[in-house]
Protein backbone atom coordinates (compact mmCIF):
# COMPACT_ATOMS: atom_id res chain seq x y z
CA UNK A 1 0.00 0.00 0.00
CA UNK A 2 1.32 3.43 -0.95
CA UNK A 3 1.95 5.96 1.75
CA UNK A 4 -0.20 9.08 1.39
CA UNK A 5 0.62 12.35 3.10
CA UNK A 6 -2.53 13.67 4.73
CA UNK A 7 -3.08 17.08 6.25
CA UNK A 8 -5.65 17.27 9.03
CA UNK A 9 -7.41 20.44 10.13
CA UNK A 10 -9.38 20.79 13.35
CA UNK A 11 -11.83 23.57 14.13
CA UNK A 12 -13.71 24.39 17.31
CA UNK A 13 -16.86 26.47 17.18
CA UNK A 14 -17.94 27.65 20.62
CA UNK A 15 -21.58 27.77 21.62
CA UNK A 16 -23.57 30.94 21.25
CA UNK A 17 -25.97 31.51 24.13
CA UNK A 18 -25.38 27.96 25.33
CA UNK A 19 -26.15 26.18 22.06
CA UNK A 20 -24.47 25.40 18.79
CA UNK A 21 -20.97 24.19 19.69
CA UNK A 22 -19.06 21.90 17.37
CA UNK A 23 -15.71 20.16 16.90
CA UNK A 24 -14.82 19.59 13.25
CA UNK A 25 -12.08 17.59 11.61
CA UNK A 26 -11.29 17.71 7.91
CA UNK A 27 -8.45 16.08 6.04
CA UNK A 28 -6.80 16.70 2.71
CA UNK A 29 -8.20 13.55 1.10
CA UNK A 30 -11.84 14.47 1.68
CA UNK A 31 -12.86 13.31 5.15
CA UNK A 32 -15.30 15.43 7.17
CA UNK A 33 -16.29 14.67 10.76
CA UNK A 34 -18.22 16.72 13.26
CA UNK A 35 -19.12 16.20 16.90
CA UNK A 36 -21.70 18.80 17.89
CA UNK A 37 -24.50 19.41 20.32
CA UNK A 38 -26.82 18.84 17.34
CA UNK A 39 -25.45 15.34 16.71
CA UNK A 40 -22.45 13.72 15.11
CA UNK A 41 -21.88 13.76 11.36
CA UNK A 42 -19.31 12.32 9.00
CA UNK A 43 -18.72 11.62 5.33
CA UNK A 44 -15.79 11.16 2.95
CA UNK A 45 -15.80 12.82 -0.43
CA UNK A 46 -13.53 10.85 -2.75
CA UNK A 47 -13.92 13.34 -5.61
CA UNK A 48 -14.75 16.86 -4.53
CA UNK A 49 -13.22 18.79 -7.43
CA UNK A 50 -11.12 21.23 -5.41
CA UNK A 51 -7.39 21.39 -4.87
CA UNK A 52 -8.02 22.14 -1.20
CA UNK A 53 -10.81 20.22 0.56
CA UNK A 54 -11.40 23.17 2.89
CA UNK A 55 -12.54 25.26 -0.09
CA UNK A 56 -15.01 22.55 -1.06
CA UNK A 57 -16.47 22.50 2.46
CA UNK A 58 -16.47 26.32 2.63
CA UNK A 59 -18.57 26.44 -0.55
CA UNK A 60 -20.66 23.32 0.14
CA UNK A 61 -21.34 24.43 3.72
CA UNK A 62 -23.54 27.16 2.31
CA UNK A 63 -25.67 24.55 0.52
CA UNK A 64 -27.48 23.08 3.49
CA UNK A 65 -29.63 20.60 1.54
CA UNK A 66 -26.60 19.15 -0.21
CA UNK A 67 -24.62 18.81 3.00
CA UNK A 68 -27.51 17.18 4.84
CA UNK A 69 -28.01 14.73 1.98
CA UNK A 70 -24.47 13.49 2.67
CA UNK A 71 -24.15 13.96 6.42
CA UNK A 72 -27.53 13.40 8.05
CA UNK A 73 -27.74 10.04 9.79
CA UNK A 74 -31.51 9.84 9.37
CA UNK A 75 -31.28 10.73 5.70
CA UNK A 76 -34.36 12.90 6.07
CA UNK A 77 -36.47 10.12 7.50
CA UNK A 78 -38.59 11.97 10.05
CA UNK A 79 -42.21 11.37 9.07
CA UNK A 80 -44.40 14.47 8.71
CA UNK A 81 -48.02 13.42 9.21
CA UNK A 82 -49.76 16.77 8.72
CA UNK A 83 -47.87 17.38 5.47
CA UNK A 84 -48.59 13.84 4.31
CA UNK A 85 -52.35 14.34 4.87
CA UNK A 86 -52.25 17.64 2.93
CA UNK A 87 -50.28 15.97 0.14
CA UNK A 88 -52.83 13.15 -0.21
CA UNK A 89 -55.81 15.51 -0.09
CA UNK A 90 -54.24 17.71 -2.77
CA UNK A 91 -53.76 14.62 -4.93
CA UNK A 92 -57.42 13.67 -4.50
CA UNK A 93 -58.50 17.17 -5.54
CA UNK A 94 -56.15 17.15 -8.56
CA UNK A 95 -57.33 13.72 -9.65
CA UNK A 96 -60.97 14.75 -9.32
CA UNK A 97 -60.34 18.01 -11.19
CA UNK A 98 -58.58 16.11 -14.01
CA UNK A 99 -61.40 13.54 -14.03
CA UNK A 100 -59.21 10.62 -13.04
CA UNK A 101 -61.60 10.05 -10.15
CA UNK A 102 -65.38 10.13 -10.20
CA UNK A 103 -67.15 12.18 -7.56
CA UNK A 104 -67.93 8.96 -5.66
CA UNK A 105 -64.33 7.69 -5.87
CA UNK A 106 -62.99 11.05 -4.68
CA UNK A 107 -65.43 11.03 -1.75
CA UNK A 108 -64.37 7.48 -0.80
CA UNK A 109 -60.68 8.42 -0.93
CA UNK A 110 -61.32 11.58 1.12
CA UNK A 111 -63.24 9.61 3.75
CA UNK A 112 -60.42 7.06 3.87
CA UNK A 113 -57.90 9.84 4.56
CA UNK A 114 -60.16 11.22 7.29
CA UNK A 115 -60.55 7.76 8.89
CA UNK A 116 -56.80 7.08 9.08
CA UNK A 117 -54.72 8.93 11.65
CA UNK A 118 -52.07 10.14 9.21
CA UNK A 119 -50.30 12.03 11.97
CA UNK A 120 -48.56 8.71 12.67
CA UNK A 121 -46.73 6.47 10.19
CA UNK A 122 -49.05 3.62 11.15
CA UNK A 123 -51.98 5.71 9.91
CA UNK A 124 -50.19 6.23 6.62
CA UNK A 125 -49.67 2.46 6.30
CA UNK A 126 -53.36 1.93 7.03
CA UNK A 127 -54.28 4.40 4.26
CA UNK A 128 -51.67 2.89 1.94
CA UNK A 129 -53.14 -0.60 2.31
CA UNK A 130 -56.68 0.57 1.53
CA UNK A 131 -56.30 3.29 -1.12
CA UNK A 132 -56.83 2.75 -4.83
CA UNK A 133 -53.88 5.03 -5.64
CA UNK A 134 -51.29 2.93 -7.47
CA UNK A 135 -48.51 5.37 -6.55
CA UNK A 136 -49.56 5.65 -2.89
CA UNK A 137 -45.99 5.30 -1.61
CA UNK A 138 -45.12 8.66 -3.18
CA UNK A 139 -47.46 10.65 -0.94
CA UNK A 140 -45.73 10.26 2.41
CA UNK A 141 -43.66 13.28 3.43
CA UNK A 142 -40.38 12.99 5.29
CA UNK A 143 -37.95 15.67 6.38
CA UNK A 144 -34.74 16.11 8.31
CA UNK A 145 -34.93 16.13 12.08
CA UNK A 146 -34.86 19.39 14.02
CA UNK A 147 -31.30 18.59 15.15
CA UNK A 148 -30.09 17.96 11.60
CA UNK A 149 -31.68 21.23 10.45
CA UNK A 150 -30.06 23.12 13.34
CA UNK A 151 -26.68 21.61 12.43
CA UNK A 152 -27.09 22.78 8.84
CA UNK A 153 -28.58 26.17 9.60
CA UNK A 154 -26.50 27.16 12.63
CA UNK A 155 -23.13 25.42 12.45
CA UNK A 156 -22.35 24.84 8.77
CA UNK A 157 -22.54 28.54 7.83
CA UNK A 158 -20.26 29.41 10.76
CA UNK A 159 -17.78 26.74 9.70
CA UNK A 160 -17.96 27.92 6.07
CA UNK A 161 -17.24 31.52 7.14
CA UNK A 162 -14.29 30.39 9.28
CA UNK A 163 -12.83 28.37 6.39
CA UNK A 164 -13.31 31.21 3.89
CA UNK A 165 -11.52 33.60 6.24
CA UNK A 166 -8.68 31.12 6.78
CA UNK A 167 -8.25 30.44 3.05
CA UNK A 168 -8.30 34.18 2.25
CA UNK A 169 -5.60 34.80 4.88
CA UNK A 170 -3.46 31.99 3.42
CA UNK A 171 -3.86 33.44 -0.09
CA UNK A 172 -2.85 36.90 1.16
CA UNK A 173 0.13 35.40 2.96
CA UNK A 174 1.25 33.56 -0.19
CA UNK A 175 1.00 36.75 -2.27
CA UNK A 176 3.04 38.82 0.21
Amino acid sequence: MARVEVTVWRYELPSIDGQGWGSFMLDSIGMFAAVTDYGNYSFRWGHHGERDFRKFIADAGLSQDYMLSKLAPSGGREYKGDETAKNIKSAIIRRRWNRYLTEEQAREEWELVESCDLYFKEGFYEWYNQTTFEDAHEYSVYDYTIHEKAFAEELLPRLAALLQKELAAETQSAIA
